[in-house]
């Protein structure tokens, strides 16, 4: 196949002026949104979803927009050019943190900045904005019991459904960290899961271990317009080779189970 044929799920997090990794200026985001107007196809996480599940191929160029964690600057920030180029997103949500700031937190979750309080995410959601659920609290699920972790992904699910009014069927794992048993949890409660593990979504890929590829990979005008190429795919093999030598979740590519 091509490598225009793969679908690329990129990753968002503050857009606000900060240190990379997690923050990407308001300024470099509107560029980097009307390059992917302009030269890519932009689509929905269900699409994506249901073209893998379906074994079908979507057309060339498929880029979806995510935003983990749900920062007030979604609000401020990104959704604005998002609504002026017509461009559709999915924001992943802690929902107890909404309306609070974050701290800094294990892991090395640290960028401390206000957060979505409940009445943004309404009105984003009626706006056509999809929420996916990114836990309650923002652990690491690996590390907790099997009850907590449960609690973490259902109940996250619940009082999103409850406060926008809509089905929530995708879910983002914190820190990208998942095991087996966490996976399990999360199959009986989504339709799919989005991680960190670098990649492009590959017809083998595990519907409940998307792989997605960090905007932070893409601040320059020459990574951004290498994407639908092979010299990207190499690029994004090297970064999650890098990432399996230390051990960190981007370096997991999970193909689907037989």
């Amino acid at each position: 196949m091509d490598s225009a044929s793969f679908p690329v799920i990129l990753t968002y997090h503050s857009i606000s002026d900060g240190p990379p990794p997690l923050h990407i200026s308001p300024a470099l985001f509107a560029e980097q949104m009307q390059w992917l107007h302009d030269h890519a196809r932009m689509a929905p996480l269900h699409e994506v979803v249901t073209a893998l599940l379906n074994r079908n191929r979507l057309p060339e160029r498929t880029v979806v927009l995510t935003f983990d964690d749900g920062y007030r600057d979604f609000y401020s920030d990104a959704a604005p050019v998002l609504r002026r180029l017509g461009l559709q997103a999915t924001i992943f949500l802690a929902t107890g943190l909404c309306g609070s700031a974050t701290r800094p937190m294990a892991h090395g979750w640290r960028p401390e900045r206000p957060m979505l309080d409940w009445s943004q995410v309404t009105e984003l959601a009626g706006e056509g904005f999809q929420f996916g659920a990114h836990s309650i609290t923002h652990p690491a699920l690996p590390e907790l019991e099997h009850e907590q972790a449960n609690h973490e992904i259902a109940g996250s699910k619940l009082e999103l459904e409850q406060h926008t009014g809509g089905k929530v069927d995708y879910f983002a794992y914190p820190y990208g960290r998942w095991n087996s048993s966490v996976r399990d949890l999360v199959r009986r409660q989504y339709r799919a899961a989005c991680a960190t593990g670098a990649g492009v979504v590959q017809p083998e890929c595990d519907p409940l271990a998307l792989p997605r590829v960090d905007a932070h990979y893409l601040r320059t005008p020459a990574a951004l317009r290498m994407l639908f190429t092979a010299p990207f795919l190499a690029y994004v093999a090297t970064r999650r080779f890098i990432r399996r030598i230390r051990r960190q979740p981007e370096g997991i590519y999970a193909h689907r189970p037989a």
